[in-house]
């Protein structure tokens, strides 16, 4: 059968299927024996299949009748001259693309022959690679079996050579978007490191974010910016490949440069079809988000410090309009994750003034329903406010107004952002004077002659016990316990409550800071309900530790003390509690308390409860170390001991007589071993 009749048989389309594929026979006949004989002819022949194979009513037919198969089979070597061979190849390529056009009966037959990876290697052939990029897209495009095949066989690299090699680029300029269209469609598979190269996601963004100057149509560029930097966004999503693109030169300025062109670039901000309008809400998202994943790594840091420009330009962002999301928020994120050590934290604040913008956007009416904005800057001020030295300023520069933290105090419709400003106002509250006067000032009261009046402690007690989240509960009883400590560590205690330092008049300064000290327990009687609840959870234990630590503190000044009490009598549990810190033995309920203690230890003389009791008042509440671990039950035992020592030789009679009496039992045994091991500490 000639060239010529070749090309009749398939300008005269047979009405049936069948006879359709009854002609396609002949020619397979034809096509083995020019194999078999090694003729130049099989390119004629392939030449006039490939143009056939055009018409879709053939294409089912080309695979029923064999073939297909048999051009399959061609592509797994080379037996004619090379130049021949080149020919045969790349009408095979035609004849395999053609019939998979929207033919999964026959995309099986490909995946199913074995020869994905063969047609995968020749996209790094310089004359086969245009025609091989339309093929394998026909060949995947909706199939997933085709993508996973092809994805194993290696397509990513050879896509990104394609895209790095200038020489294979040139010849499939026509084709560079199926290209594009192959990368995305293989980015769903399940990563696996060896098949995906360090560099395609830099490749990827690099490609979008050129795509909207080089594209004739801007819809175009558009629709490639979009689909390239989800692919890209997809990969980051793998630790590994995050590595690979922090160590890339320029990385971290092309990621910023094409997350900018997401939220600022006026192409993209003009698409109106609704998917579109979809997809970029989610891109700039992930966009967000994968930034926060980049900048938690060490090398982000050591890559970006805050003189470089893609700092600059994060703190350019934090300022950013609202309409430019997510780039404050995003901003926001990756500084947070710098802000982690204290020196950056330190200079951010005390020298960029970043927390000025920070307090602005908290302020702004535009951002109150942005729950993901809030988070993002509450979250950079949560590092911000860990120095010490950054903890005032922050309260001066106005963190802590009506309409800034404590108005989101109250936003219950968003619980994640009410927990964030909550912990965000116990931090500025860890060994800081100058937070707690603020915080326990009255809030319509110019001076502190005034009388007592609410204050935004008072709305933080408020806020616990109203609300519903128990890490909310947790972290306004930490910011009350945080106040009682630096009250009650002042010297002389109270002192954080004068309007100024203590003047040089210790004796004057003392009386009117416990004054002032009274005045505050009697305006914030809510403070003995909201410890207790540190007393009574059993997640933390640590939180309990700081807790005994605070109410020793609070026990040896008569200000403190009566809260002491009132929690002892007011809530027996937190005896039962008490009595296992010190003992080590759970108590199974309030009522046994005293039984199981006196039915263990024989009555004791007042003597002696006040020899140990007169010894153990000697000793300094101490504060558990959180790095050492292994000396919390220790330190816990020595706490409650001191707390129950001043209890017993100060105030005996305003304890119940049932906590009274089983203080006294625990003072006897656990004060001996408490001062036992002092003891010994000494001779040592």
């Amino acid at each position: 059968m000639t060239p010529d009749e070749i090309e009749e048989l398939f300008h005269n389309i047979p009405e049936d299927e069948e006879a359709r594929v009854q002609v396609l026979e002949q020619i397979y006949g034809t096509a083995k024996e020019l194999q078999e004989s090694n003729s130049p002819g099989l390119e004629a022949l392939a030449e006039k299949v490939g143009n056939g194979s055009r018409e879709e009513l053939w294409r089912i037919p080309l695979g029923k009748s064999g073939l297909l198969d048999f051009f399959l089979t061609l592509t797994q070597g080379d037996d004619q001259g090379e130049d021949v061979a080149v020919m045969v190849m790349a009408h095979a390529l035609r004849i395999i693309g053609n019939t998979c056009a929207d033919q999964d009966e026959n995309r099986r037959r490909v995946v199913e022959s074995g020869c994905l990876p063969r047609l995968v290697a020749t996209l790094g052939h310089d004359t086969l690679v245009r025609f091989a990029v339309p093929v394998l897209f026909n060949i995947c495009v909706d199939y997933e079996p085709a993508q996973t095949a092809v994805y194993k066989a290696g397509l990513t690299t050879y896509l990104v050579d394609i895209i790095n090699k200038p020489r294979l680029r040139k010849e499939v300029t026509p084709y560079i978007s199926i290209v594009y269209r192959l990368l995305c469609l293989v980015a769903t598979q399940e990563f696996e490191p060896d098949l995906v190269p360090l560099v395609t996601p830099f490749c990827l963004l690099t490609e979008a974010c050129a795509s909207m100057s080089l594209s004739s149509d801007p819809s175009d560029g558009v629709e490639i910016f979009l689909e390239l930097s989800s692919t890209a966004l997809t990969y980051l999503s793998s630790q590994q490949l995050r590595g690979g693109f922090l160590e890339t030169p320029g990385a971290i300025s092309l990621f910023l440069k094409a997350l900018q062109t997401a939220a600022r670039d006026p192409s993209i901000l003009q698409v109106d079809n609704a998917d579109d309008q979809a997809q970029l809400k989610q891109l700039q998202l992930a966009f967000a988000e994968t930034l926060a994943d980049l900048s938690a790594d060490p090398r982000f840091v050591e890559t970006c410090p805050l003189d470089s420009h893609p700092a600059s330009l994060l703190l350019q962002w934090v300022s950013s309009p609202a309409y430019e999301m997510p780039l404050p928020a995003a901003a926001c994120l990756a500084l947070g994750n710098i802000a982690c050590s204290d020196a950056p934290s330190i200079a951010l604040v005390q020298k960029i003034s970043v927390h000025k913008a920070l307090i602005a956007i908290l302020s702004s009416d535009s951002s109150a329903t942005d729950a993901q904005l809030l988070h993002s800057v509450l979250s950079f001020l949560k590092n911000l406010s860990i120095p010490a030295s950054n903890k005032a300023v922050l309260g001066d520069a106005g963190l802590l107004d009506p309409h800034v933290l404590p108005h989101i105090w109250d936003l219950d419709s968003q619980p994640q952002v009410q927990f964030d400003a909550v912990s965000l106002a116990r931090l500025l509250l860890v060994n800081c004077p100058t937070t707690v006067r603020r915080v326990c000032a009255p809030l319509n009261a110019d001076s502190l002659s005034s009388p007592p009046n609410r204050t935004l402690l008072c709305q933080l007690m408020d806020l616990h016990r109203k609300a519903d989240q128990e890490p909310t509960k947790m972290e306004t009883a930490r910011a009350v316990a945080n106040v009682c400590r630096v009250l009650h560590s002042d010297k002389p205690v109270g002192s954080s409550l004068l309007p100024q330092s203590p003047s040089s008049s210790l004796s004057l300064s003392s009386e009117e800071a416990r004054s002032l000290l009274r005045n505050f327990y009697n305006t914030h009687r809510a403070i003995a309900e909201t410890l207790v609840y540190l007393g009574l959870q059993t997640k933390f234990p640590v939180l309990r530790s700081e807790l005994w630590f605070v109410l020793a503190l609070m026990a040896r000044s008569t200000e403190g003390a009566p809260v002491v009490i009132q929690i002892m009598n007011g809530w027996p549990q937190m005896v039962n509690v008490l009595v296992e810190t010190v003992t080590g033995e759970k108590i199974p309920g309030e009522t046994q308390v005293l039984q199981d203690v006196s039915s263990s230890n024989p009555p004791v003389g007042l003597d002696d409860l006040s020899a140990i009791g007169g010894a153990l008042s000697q000793l300094e509440p101490q504060q558990v170390d959180l790095a050492k671990t292994a000396t919390m039950i220790k330190v816990n035992r020595e706490n409650g001991l001191v707390l129950i020592a001043e209890l017993l030789r100060q105030y005996p009679d305003e304890l119940t007589p049932s906590a009274r009496g089983t203080f006294n039992r625990i003072l006897m045994a656990g004060g001996e071993l408490v001062l036992g091991d002092r003891d010994d500490k000494t001779h040592k």
